[in-house]
């Protein structure tokens, strides 16, 4: 893999690897997280992509962000179906409201920044979310469609990695001068930055002497 998606993949390396080796996310995928905390993080994530996904339809007209928005990534209606089914009651992170006032803030006019979110959230989906999400279910007796866990279900995607290499070309085709695909990069960075803190703050919330769902 060459050109700018490879440089942006690069780049973010360092946050991507610390994002996945957080401490909430390493005892989820153990079982050590009640499930209480599952649907708290599902509730955080639909926070954001509310945000990302209302930022989505404001970029269509944009004709350098125009080519990555497509409502077969969307993940709002299999979040809200997600959450009814896991039930409980849960509230916003600070950190989720902070991630999402950033969305707002800046991916509803800059198409890098908006890129830049959409890189991070629906690439990762599209890559380690799938493993994360046959682990959850496993773990946590859940199921798609409605069953805890469909967020991680792309239904209209048939080939996933065949998307992928087409999402890296359309990055290595964008049009856009060296100081903004830098600005683009910073943001991908960053956007790893407020996943983690959202990380954190579920994880200060369901500690370790919580006890696990069974």
């Amino acid at each position: 893999m060459t050109g700018f998606a490879a440089r942006l993949r690069k780049a973010t390396m360092v946050e991507h690897r610390e994002a996945e080796t957080r401490s909430f996310i390493s005892r989820l995928l153990a079982g050590s997280v009640p499930r209480e905390g599952f649907a708290a993080l599902t509730f955080q994530y639909l926070i954001v992509y509310r945000e990302l996904e209302a930022a989505a339809e404001s970029m269509r007209g944009n004709e350098i962000a125009a080519p990555f928005v497509d409502e077969a990534l969307n993940r709002v209606p299999s979040l809200e179906a997600d959450l009814a089914y896991l039930g409980g009651p849960v509230k916003a992170t600070a950190a989720a409201e902070r991630y999402a006032d950033h969305l707002r803030e800046h991916c509803h006019t800059s198409p890098e920044h908006f890129i830049a979110h959409h890189y991070v959230r629906y690439l990762g989906d599209l890559s380690g979310g799938l493993l994360v999400g046959k682990k959850v279910a496993a773990t946590y007796g859940l199921t798609g469609g409605g069953g805890g866990v469909s967020f991680y279900d792309f239904d209209h995607i048939t080939d996933p990695k065949s998307y992928k290499i087409a999402y890296r070309e359309r990055l290595d085709a964008l049009p856009l001068p060296e100081e903004r695909l830098s600005v683009l990069i910073a943001e991908a960075q960053h956007a790893f930055s407020l996943n983690g803190a959202v990380f954190s703050e579920l994880g200060a919330a369901y500690p370790e002497e919580i006890s696990p769902a069974a």
